[in-house]
């Protein structure tokens, strides 16, 4: 690749503002609350503990406000059910069923109590549980329980139950390579599930699944009752003994159906173009809960913003069928609860983090209710509103003339993006000189970014460098078409749309066309290094436990993602010509500028190798780069100290990048050593 000497301009020295948003300030609110639950009067859910080693705690708020741990010291409400992990616990009423991330085991506490949580499961090293359920009137719990044999491909997995007195475990169902939101009727006679098997992704297409209930507890022959190749089933929960409420997109869009539970087609009860869904990577997601009455409660929106509705599919003539609630809130976690008259979840916008609240809910064709409530806020720092950037939700055109996929369509699809201006109390960009500007590239590749009050953005913003996230093509909010952009084209599709978002940011006379640079982490980061090493747009790229080689990754990866690469470049080997074109490691020689490479030593979803070989080929071709590992990180980070230095890296480098030339002038090798880390 031949790039233009017109971008080699040295800029003007760039030193990021003073600010009072430190990198320990964003370690403390890293994560967001999960697995809200309504547990009588009270409310319980699982946040992050950075500072303890980075264990997910289980907590409960109290009638009176008070919000006391539910889980002692020690133990981390986690698993690897996928690798990504599933639904780690759920409330027992007088205690919770959790698994144990250092053991894998199932364990029952009663917080109450002053035993030590007991272990329903022996320590099977292979063995993982994840995805729990309690169905009602039986002293058990189901579970999606995953063996692996020999490597992390040969993995088997069964809907089991265990019974939480003594431990004992059946089988119930193993009806496809991939189960998930196991469900018993309310008459106890029926139970359901979704499953899919390779090629597929859970977001391509899966099957909603009901079968009777054995008199010996085990799954008798299973009908589907909606899903299919390309239709793809979110979240299942049964509405009486006869239907069943499903998140499912025969039309393009994750809607809520009403679907027969024996016989007769699935009836869509809010036909719009938004998702009441989304992407499937932590089994036991949960975008709506039934009612009592009939009704539903459901988070629904775009990638622009989300809201919760009651869903009426009996409201009577010129009632409507969605009611949206007063919140004030534009995105929700992916878990919510309700019972017969208040909701829970945890949601969050612009100015507020992620934060759980329960609301009242009004009755069937009244307009009461929706009093938001806040339960419980994350311990983070406060910080003056001053030093927050406020967000903009913005569509940017392709250029048509760089072609994508070869589908016409796409070269026109339009480009949903986030921008964040930089945003300070004392300070503003010098008349005459424009900031400094980085897209956020998220990963998946089928993910989004929501637009809410986030200090990570807020660190850099804070610090004269605007951000612009991008929900490139084949990212969850905007139906499956949008989605679909990505097939047969990652390494090209979103490699482009973050091209284009960055490119009018200058046309708009908003960035600096020598200060733009481009970071993710996992498949972003995989983005980030194909745009460096495929384009001229980029001063710099930071990638986070990122993809480097995809051939190597296809080979080794874990059994979930196995198959990803098939859709979203082709499958192998016929398409393997594909994969060497698209390559970051293949292309180093071309890099646009230098590379930050993070990543940690416990990867088992991407393996660091990946970075390693990235660092290889820059230096190889006489590329600047940093390139630190973290002992004791997986696939993210998790822990306090990590965050802070692995910010700390990233505003170095793009001190350096927005001051030094391009490459060609620097040196090859290390620039810097991000601490504490093993630096290559």
């Amino acid at each position: 690749m031949n790039h233009s000497s017109a971008a080699r301009i040295t800029p003007t020295a760039f030193r990021a503002w003073a600010s009072d948003i430190s990198a320990a300030a964003v370690a403390r609110q890293d994560g967001t609350p999960g697995w809200v639950s309504l547990v009588g009067d009270e409310v319980w859910w699982d946040e992050p503990r950075p500072h303890e080693a980075g264990r997910r705690c289980v907590v409960r708020a109290k009638p009176d406000g008070t919000v006391e741990d539910a889980l002692p010291p020690g133990f981390d409400a986690r698993n690897s059910l996928h690798e990504y992990g599933g639904r780690a616990w759920r409330p027992t009423g007088d205690g919770l069923v959790f698994t144990h991330w250092r053991d894998r085991r199932l364990y029952v506490h009663h917080p109450d109590g002053h035993d030590a949580p007991r272990p329903l499961t022996s320590a099977r090293g292979n063995v993982i549980y994840g995805d729990l359920y309690l169905p009602p009137s039986r002293d058990e719990v189901w579970a999606v329980r995953e063996t692996r044999r020999d490597g992390v491909r040969d993995v088997e997995r069964a809907v089991v139950a265990v019974s939480l007195s003594t431990g004992a475990e059946r089988a119930i169902a193993a009806t496809h390579h991939f189960m998930t939101c196991p469900r018993l009727s309310p008459d106890g006679l029926h139970l359901s599930w979704i499953g899919w098997n390779h090629p597929n992704m859970p977001w391509d297409g899966t099957e909603l699944c009901v079968a009777p209930l054995e008199d010996d507890g085990t799954a008798g022959v299973h009908s589907v009752r909606a899903g299919g190749p390309r239709e793809s089933v979110a979240q299942a929960e049964w509405r009486d003994t006869r239907s069943l409420w499903a998140v499912t997109d025969p039309d393009g869009w994750w809607n809520l159906h009403i679907v027969p539970a024996h016989e007769g087609p699935a009836r869509a009860v809010a036909a719009v173009e938004e998702e009441f869904g989304g992407a499937l990577w932590k089994p036991g997601a949960s975008w709506f809960a039934p009612l009592p009455d009939g009704r539903a409660v459901a988070v629904h929106g775009t990638g622009a913003g989300r809201r919760v509705s009651l869903v009426d599919p009996d409201a009577g003539p010129g009632l409507p069928t969605l009611t949206g609630l007063d919140l004030p809130y534009t995105d929700f976690v992916q878990s919510i609860d309700a019972d017969a008259s208040r909701l829970a979840s945890a949601g969050a916008n612009t100015a507020l983090p992620y934060s759980v609240f329960t609301a009242a809910l009004p009755r069937a064709g009244a307009a009461d209710g929706q009093d938001a409530r806040v339960v419980s806020s994350p311990s983070i720092p406060s910080v003056d509103p001053a030093w927050l950037p406020r967000p903009t939700a913005r569509t940017f055109l392709r250029d048509a003339r760089r072609p994508t996929n070869g589908d016409p369509a796409s070269n026109h699809s339009p480009v949903h993006a986030h921008t964040y201006p930089p945003t300070h109390p004392l300070h503003t960009t010098p008349n005459g000189q424009r900031p400094p500007w980085v897209i956020f590239v998220h990963g998946g590749p089928t993910g989004d970014h929501p637009m809410v009050r986030d200090l990570e953005i807020a660190y850099f913003t804070s610090r004269g460098i605007g951000v612009a996230t991008v929900d490139y093509g084949g990212s969850v909010g905007y139906g499956r078409a949008y989605r679909e952009r990505l097939n047969g084209a990652w390494g090209v599709v979103d490699v482009q749309d973050c091209v284009t978002v960055a490119q009018a940011l200058v046309g708009e006379g908003l960035a600096d066309p020598g200060r733009l640079a481009i970071r993710g982490g996992s498949a972003g980061g995989w983005t980030a290094l194909a745009a460096l090493t495929h384009t001229d747009t980029f001063a710099g790229a930071v990638s986070f436990y990122g993809i480097t080689d995809p051939l190597t990754w296809a080979a080794t990866t874990h059994d979930f993602e196995s198959h990803y690469l098939d859709g979203l470049i082709g499958p192998l080997p016929q398409s393997a010509e594909l994969y060497e074109q698209r390559s970051p490691v293949l292309a180093a020689g071309n890099a646009s500028g230098p590379a930050l490479l993070l990543h940690g030593l416990e990867d088992a979803i991407v393996d660091p190798a990946q970075s390693s070989a990235m660092a290889r080929a820059l230096r190889a071709a006489g590329i600047p780069y940093e390139h630190a590992e973290f002992p004791g990180e997986r696939h993210g980070w998790r822990r306090a100290e990590t965050i802070r230095a692995a910010l700390d890296a990233e505003i170095r480098f793009y001190e350096r990048i927005f001051t030094s030339p391009r490459p060609g002038t620097g040196t090859s090798g290390p620039v810097g050593s991000p601490t504490p880390a093993k630096r290559s």
